[in-house]
């Protein structure tokens, strides 16, 4: 009983411990927080790249090889509810005409990234797309009504003249064009015949109406991509096949059962074709974009890293203030010592100090670190309207909310890190103390 008394006494007789419990708090408090915010960020980035992606892309698509026969075979599967042909090309996209003219080019956050002319051409059948995925959802989200399509049903359908339509983001429409009804101008090239002067390269350029917008919650995906009628991209691309596709998007009865569905529909098509290359590909939303969801999940293990060495650097404080602890009781522990104290109640003395320092200031971090994940929402709402600073803009990153996900895995991993650590950070000052030759302690001043 006497060991929980002295190491009480002693941590309350001592100030300076509150910065070593101080540190512990910190160091937990940082690791739920900020891991939890980042859970919660890559939730959300999941989401909304899920939202722009069909269950299943079929990749590697031959031109040669008719929409209509890969149809066929994708359908015959019990789980596929219904596909869509794309052709996707990669042009330069700029206004064009005197009513640009007139339009200052205004930088904003709402503007794509470094006003970058890249975009990826899509070209679709909009009442295919619409049942594969969220195109329709896509244009019915754009809700000032001086840049909604005219007709919702068909936005690709030709506007008045004699251009083809084409849809772009909200984001670039309001970055670089004056509204609906501008004309842009898109610049590609394709591998032609063999030209000395152009290193084989064929110029390709067309212009287009902008029917109207459509906007997603993924912004790189609302930067990058373009709709327009699939017919007339192949008439732009000069395509010599008049039903060929890059890819085909298929929506599944059961998404859960996509990667199984995903390789048999590959091996049943590469085997239609004979094994003749190119190998065709199917791969599922999430195969798609691993590599982008890869580096996401890689900075989040990045970031537990760094703080973890917070932690390190807390129980080095610990460690300070207890060896202080130990050096200042050196008499007290000689007189224990004489009093007939075994060296293993002194080292549960000082154990007990260093437990109850890690303990207490783990707990704390906790309960802070969880409230902290709950309410940040609140403090940012209140930062912008008081100090007008967001810690989670909309514009950028497309949340309504400061988003978290609290994992009491990740939490009962922190507080178990953070109570091994203590104790060994405590154990090494009580293994000296425990030593101490009894006659030097009580000699010392």
């Amino acid at each position: 009983m006497y060991r929980w008394y002295l190491a009480l006494r002693w941590l309350l007789s001592r100030p300076i411990n509150l910065l070593g419990m101080a540190g512990v708090t910190v160091s937990v408090w940082a690791l739920i927080v900020v891991v939890s915010i980042f859970s919660g960020f890559l939730v959300e980035v999941r989401k909304h790249v899920r939202a722009v992606t069909s269950d299943l892309t079929v990749l590697n698509v031959p031109p040669s090889l008719p929409y209509a026969q890969l149809d066929a075979v994708l359908r015959s599967d019990p789980n596929v509810a219904a596909t869509a042909p794309r052709l996707s090309w990669y042009g330069l996209l700029h206004p064009l005409g005197k009513r640009q003219e007139i339009a200052p080019r205004v930088r904003t956050l709402d503007a794509p990234a470094g006003d970058v002319p890249l975009v990826s051409l899509v070209g679709i059948v909009p009442t295919l797309e619409r049942e594969v995925t969220g195109f329709g959802q896509w244009v019915d989200a754009v809700t000032d009504p001086a840049l909604r399509v005219p007709d919702a049903a068909q936005p690709l359908d030709r506007p008045p003249g004699d251009k083809p339509a084409i849809l772009v983001s909200e984001r670039r429409l309001r970055g670089e064009f004056v509204g609906p009804g501008a004309v842009a101008k898109v610049t590609s090239a394709r591998l032609g015949e063999r030209d000395d002067r152009d290193g084989g390269m064929q110029k390709l350029a067309a212009e287009f109406t902008i029917a109207g917008c459509y906007t997603t919650r993924h912004t790189a995906f609302d930067d990058l991509t373009c709709f327009v009628p699939i017919e007339t991209l192949r008439r732009v691309m000069q395509l010599p096949a008049a039903t060929s596709v890059s890819e085909v998007v298929v929506r599944c009865r059961d998404g859960g059962r996509a990667t199984a569905t995903a390789a048999r529909l590959e091996r049943r098509l590469n085997a239609e074709r004979g094994g003749l290359e190119p190998v065709i590909l199917v791969r599922t939303w999430d195969q798609l974009h691993a590599q982008f969801l890869a580096a996401v999940e890689h900075q989040r293990s990045l970031m537990k890293l760094v703080l973890i060495v917070i932690m390190v650097v807390a129980a080095f404080l610990m460690f300070a203030t207890l060896s202080m602890m130990v050096t200042e009781k050196t008499h007290d522990i000689g007189i224990l010592s004489a009093m007939g104290a075994a060296r293993s109640g002194i080292l549960r003395v000082f154990l007990f100090c260093g437990l109850s320092i890690t303990a207490v200031g783990t707990g704390l971090g906790i309960v802070a670190g969880c409230l902290s994940s709950v309410y940040l929402d609140s403090f940012n709402r209140w930062l912008r309207a008081t100090f007008d600073v967001d810690l989670f803009p909309p514009r950028i990153y497309h949340l309504d909310r400061v988003p978290y996900d609290l994992d009491p895995a990740w939490i009962a991993q922190v507080a178990a890190m953070a109570l091994i650590l203590g104790l060994v950070v405590s154990g090494l000052p009580a293994w000296r103390a425990a030593r101490h030759d009894p006659v030097e302690s009580l000699r010392h001043e």
